[in-house]
């Protein structure tokens, strides 16, 4: 439950990150030095803007989960001030988003089209899912495609397949929704996810210059006809 929730809160980071980090640059209610010169500050207020300002250089070296433990020493000590809460909020969605980054997948979890159909031509069948949007999968899709967009993924769950091992090929209009799509489906448990590497469009333009892949051990492309 942990993991999801992290992978969750990563896909959201990716449009929200930015927005969390522009408010650590907002006016504090840490008192003026100034204002302090009459009398010495209390010892928790000056406990309290100490960790503070530790849990924010934490935030700054990418030490997030440093960040979050000094927040939330801080906020237990002043909780009435929003400082505090305002970094913890911080640091623990860009500990999210490092975890989501860090579970990009790497090359080895793409398909090229050829081999997509050289695997369906030699019997292997695959869960292909069209993470696009509907009126992108009605203008044209792969044959036996089912259409849940990127958005509602985690809201469609009883659409997957019941085996955590069934082939899974998801794609887009050029890869990037689907890798998202595939670091989803590979936290939930599927264990042979795989991107169709350039999306339907590199696909499609592979359909309509090559001939269809020939069944065979090492199944290849059959060989096009020699140019006039």
């Amino acid at each position: 439950m942990q993991r999801r929730f992290y992978l969750l809160a990563g896909i959201v980071t990716l449009l929200v990150l930015g927005a969390l980090f522009a408010t650590q640059g907002a006016p504090s209610t840490q008192p003026a030095a100034g204002a302090q010169a009459d009398s010495a500050p209390d010892p928790d207020t000056a406990t309290y803007w100490a960790t503070v300002h530790q849990a924010q250089a934490a935030l700054e070296a990418g030490e997030f989960e440093k960040a979050i433990d000094l927040a939330r020493q801080a906020a237990a000590t002043n909780p009435d001030d929003n400082t505090a809460w305002t970094v913890l909020r911080a640091a623990a969605v860009a500990s999210a988003a490092d975890q989501y980054l860090r579970n990009l997948p790497e090359s080895r979890y793409r398909i090229k089209p050829v081999n997509y159909l050289a695997d369906l031509v030699n019997g292997k069948q695959y869960f292909v899912i069209d993470v696009r949007e509907p009126d992108e999968f009605a203008a044209g899709h792969i044959e036996g495609a089912v259409n849940i967009p990127l958005r509602t993924l985690t809201r469609q769950l009883n659409r997957l397949p019941d085996s955590k091992t069934m082939p899974i090929l998801v794609y887009c209009h050029s890869q990037k929704r689907a890798t998202h799509a595939l670091v989803i489906l590979r936290e939930l448990g599927y264990t042979q996810v795989y991107n169709l590497e350039g999306g339907i469009v590199a696909y499609q333009e592979w359909v309509a210059t090559h001939a269809m892949p020939t069944p065979g051990p090492t199944a290849t492309p059959e060989p096009e006809a020699p140019s006039c």
